[in-house]
């Protein structure tokens, strides 16, 4: 064996014998036992196929496995003469050779006492006619040798004669024992060793490819794959084992896509489906494969040995394999997921580094987004949603009110937004579709406009992939860019001037927010008389009337006709006790198109009028309060005893007039000409219509937050109407004073004429008595309304601080400004 011409002019089995007697230090017995273990090695790797599989590494890591279990220091020495095997040119086959030894090691540790020759009696032996018989001499030619062998027609009388060392019985029984076993044939070995057939096992793996449970696979008790039977399981070599088990993940993947497939075929919307289609097109394309590895392994049915082995099998279904790992688990990401949802499931594993998950991913995305492309060209197009299962990232409410279509009717749903779209772009295809339905239902506007033609040709002319793919999305992308202005711009025109726009605006802004002055007083002092009155005693047709003569006679009258007719009066809701100016209120009725972008407002509107109303109703109060001051003191001047409280009030009164100026020019002019100069420059450079609704949105904010009705200024707005109820209580002191001054000034004169007039006949005791206790009264009242009002003027004094304080330490620079012209020259010492 040294060399390959020993190998030419000895025989095989001489030299199986030979390597035996080696191995076994010439003991007769183990050589024997030896010989007929590598014959039987031989004769059953013919039949059945490799047991041990060809490739030289794997049977490596077995020795090393099989000596490991044995002792340290032989799988070391094995290391090191493995290390000089392959450093050396001697052996031509050193693969077959390390197989060869590891058939024998394994036969040894399952089968033979290597102690004792007793493990002969358990192989059969028959007998066989000498005519079978063929001679094999030593002058035969090896492979003639080793093929007479592998048929089963050896004859072991050169084996006897080149044995020399073991006994002539147990040499003759030896080899009639391994001469009977490779008779009997490769059908009749594995019966008698109780091993499968190749042929066999195959057919159960072809049946569990396709979800069907054979001889010895069984389906996997509460799960989707397949498992080796138990009993039939102990005949699997382990290389068949190791081969099926490598086989049967195939038989799991199959099962989990088709039980995929199986559980959303009904429930699953249109997008789920399109991905059913093509898990469903591939398992049709792996169904083709398994029909071919049928066909092979029906070829030649009358041998033993098929044409398919379990390594082609392995190789017919790689390809199918690597496929099915990643639609399975792309199935399993979109599980109980749907529309938009599940897109950005596949999506996420078209950025895989693996070019199979890529492509795969990319079949897989086409399919699940052209139905995504069909509606959204719908949408786009006609502003329609086909969409009965919810699949589509817009969605649609039932929505009647006109006013509402464009808020409420239809929006975004941030969980179906496929990942490929940004949000900007989602904002712009629902603003598209929202506003070809505006025109059409509010608008009654049925034009054609010239983009959606253009992305109609495009819907026709480009795929699904023009979606995802950055490619060719440019081009989608651009289109849409244009479609979403056009219909955009044609809205704010129709908005600007079909439906006047800024004629609503400036009608807001005058009547509602108080901008026409002239109007606003006049309508202020004619209704001061029925507001005075408790809420239930008022009706609407005589504010109505009031109303319609303030227009009459102030420079409203010269406003649109339409404007006018929208102007009208309302009530809020009132309690016991309130009076006419705690429900009274100006409305401004807006519908149709505008009607979107005022009406959801008019309840800000409402406060906003409300909380001006009450500083306008505060001036007038203050500046009917001054000239009635100048009256009293220029009628009175001869009261001497009403200087004093007169002096009081009308300091108190400048107080109050210069905390309403400061504060109404606040209101006015810092907070409402700058937040309606922003508005403007905002609504001018609008691109859509939400543009503009969030201009107008922003404006009435900063108002409202100017005007101190925001959550964070309720505190400051409290104290406001504290100062405001100051301001009507002192009105109340000066009325009464007033009302207390004619009489004595009446009752003076009437005393004066009696003693200085013509016809003085001057008073009488009683009459004096009587004059003397009404002053002393006048005098106690006066005193009385001095205490009251000098009281009035320390409590007001200390909620003015109290406000102040609040409005230097607001976060707001403007509020703290305020409370700095408020406090001029630290009149009011809050520090």
């Amino acid at each position: 064996m040294n060399s390959s011409t020993s190998l030419d002019s000895t025989s095989v089995p001489d030299l199986i014998l030979q390597l035996c007697n080696h191995f076994a230090k010439h003991a007769p017995d183990l050589s024997a036992n030896l010989c007929k273990t590598a014959f039987n090695y031989l004769s059953t790797s013919s039949a059945m196929g490799c047991d041990v599989p060809s490739d030289e590494q794997y049977v490596v890591v077995h020795i090393r496995q099989l000596l490991s279990q044995q002792s340290q220091e032989s799988a070391e020495r094995f290391e090191l003469l493995y290390s000089n095997m392959c450093k050396t040119n001697v052996l031509q086959n050193r693969r077959s050779v390390l197989r060869f030894l590891l058939k024998l090691a394994q036969k040894s540790q399952r089968e033979l006492k290597w102690s004792t020759l007793e493990s002969l009696d358990k192989f059969p032996a028959t007998t066989r006619p000498k005519s079978s018989q063929l001679s094999l001499t030593k002058g035969t030619n090896s492979q003639e040798s080793i093929h007479s062998i592998f048929q089963g027609q050896s004859i072991f009388k050169s084996v006897q004669s080149s044995c020399t060392n073991i006994p002539s019985s147990r040499t003759t029984t030896s080899a009639w024992s391994s001469r009977v076993d490779f008779e009997t044939g490769p059908s009749q070995l594995s019966t008698d060793l109780n091993l499968v057939s190749e042929r066999d096992l195959l057919q159960d793996i072809i049946y569990s490819f396709q979800g069907i449970e054979g001889r010895y696979l069984r389906k996997e008790v509460g799960g989707v794959g397949f498992v080796i039977d138990p009993k039939s399981g102990k005949n699997f070599t382990p290389i068949q084992r190791g081969l099926v088990e490598r086989l049967l993940g195939m038989s799991f993947l199959h099962n989990q896509l088709k039980q995929y497939c199986d559980s959303n075929d009904e429930h699953g919307g249109v997008i789920c489906l399109a991905l059913i289609a093509t898990l469903r097109d591939e398992l049709s394309s792996y169904y083709r494969t398994i029909a071919l590895l049928q066909t092979a392994l029906r070829k030649n049915p009358c041998l033993d040995q098929p044409q398919m082995t379990l390594h082609k099998a392995l190789v017919y279904i790689h390809e199918h394999r690597v496929r099915f790992e990643w639609l399975a688990y792309i199935a399993e990401q979109c599980n109980e997921k749907k529309g938009g949802a599940l897109i950005t499931a596949v999506h996420g594993f078209l950025q895989h580094g693996s070019k199979c998950a890529q492509e795969v991913s990319e079949k897989v995305l086409t399919a699940v987004c052209k139905p995504l492309y069909v509606m959204l060209s719908r949408w786009l197009l006609d502003g329609e949603i086909n969409d009965p299962c919810n699949e589509f990232f817009v969605e649609a409410r039932d929505i009647t009110a006109a006013e509402r279509l464009w808020h409420d009717k239809y929006h975004v749903r941030k969980a179906m937004v496929p990942s490929f779209i940004t949000m900007d772009q989602a904002k712009k295809i629902l603003a598209t579709g929202k506003s070809i339905n505006f025109l059409r239902q509010i608008c009654k506007d049925s034009g054609q406009m010239g983009e959606r033609d253009v992305l109609q040709k495009l819907s026709r002319t480009t795929s699904a992939e023009s979606l995802f793919s950055p490619e060719q999305s440019l081009e989608f992308d651009s289109t849409l860019d244009k479609v979403y202005k056009e219909t955009s711009l044609r809205v704010l025109d129709l908005l600007k001037n079909k439906y006047r726009l800024y004629e609503h605006l400036q009608s807001l802004r005058r009547y509602l927010l108080l901008g026409q002055g002239d109007f606003i007083r006049h309508l202020l002092e004619l209704l001061v008389p029925e507001l005075n009155k408790p809420a239930q005693e008022i009706y609407g047709h005589t504010l109505s009337a009031i109303l319609e003569s303030a227009i009459r006679v102030t420079n409203a009258q010269f406003e649109d006709e339409d404007t006018l007719q929208r102007l009208n009066v309302s009530f809020m809701g009132h309690s016991q006790g309130d009076t006419g100016w705690d429900v009274f209120s100006l409305v401004y009725i807006v519908d149709g198109p505008v009607g979107t972008i005022f009406q959801p407002t008019m309840t800000i509107y409402q406060c906003l009028f409300g909380a001006l109303w009450k500083a306008k109703r505060m001036e007038f109060v203050l500046a009917n309060m001054r000239k009635q001051q100048i009256t009293m003191a220029k009628r009175f001047r001869k009261i001497k005893e009403l200087k004093p409280v007169m002096h009081v009030i009308h300091i108190l009164t400048s107080e109050m007039i210069h905390f309403l100026h400061q504060t109404q020019y606040y209101f006015l002019f810092e907070v409402l000409e700058c937040s309606w100069a922003e508005m403007l420059r905002r609504v001018n450079q609008a691109e859509c219509l939400d543009d503009i609704i969030n201009a107008h949105n922003i404006f009435l904010s900063s108002v409202q937050c100017g005007v101190l009705l925001d959550e964070s200024s309720r505190v400051l707005f409290s104290q406001l109407r504290s100062i405001y109820n100051f301001i009507l209580t002192l009105e109340g002191h000066q009325e009464a004073l007033n009302e207390a001054a004619e009489k004595e000034y009446e009752a003076y004169m009437q005393i004066m004429n009696r003693i200085d007039g013509p016809d003085a006949y001057g008073l009488t005791t009683e009459e004096e008595i009587v004059a003397k206790a009404r002053v002393e009264n006048f005098h106690q009242f006066l005193n009385s309304i001095r205490t009251k009002v000098k009281h009035l003027a320390q409590t007001y004094e200390q909620f003015v601080k109290k406000y102040l304080i609040l409005l230097s330490s607001s976060s707001n620079m403007n509020l703290q400004l305020l409370s700095v012209r408020l406090s001029f020259n630290d009149y009011y010492k809050i520090i």
